[in-house]
């Protein structure tokens, strides 16, 4: 499942697209397969396309929703 030249392929032409400003990739915790992904997908969007690029991960439960209140906030506030 990894390399996932696909899933550059289709962040690129979505980038393009609409134009974004910056990227959140959101990782299931305990998703492995994503998760080896997540330094791939950091270099294309920081380096390839030169926009800010963050990572978060949570297990989809409620305990977390302050942490990545906080973290999204502070990376929007940066664009």
């Amino acid at each position: 499942m990894t390399p996932n030249q696909n899933r550059l392929e289709l962040a690129g032409r979505l980038i393009d697209e609409y134009k974004v400003d910056g990227v959140i990739e959101m990782t299931l915790q305990a998703c492995h397969t994503y998760n080896l992904e997540t330094l791939g997908i950091r270099r294309f969007v920081t380096q390839e396309k030169k926009i800010p690029y963050i990572n978060v991960e949570t297990d989809y439960s409620q305990q977390d929703i302050g942490q990545l209140n906080t973290r999204v906030a502070a990376f929007i506030e940066m664009l």
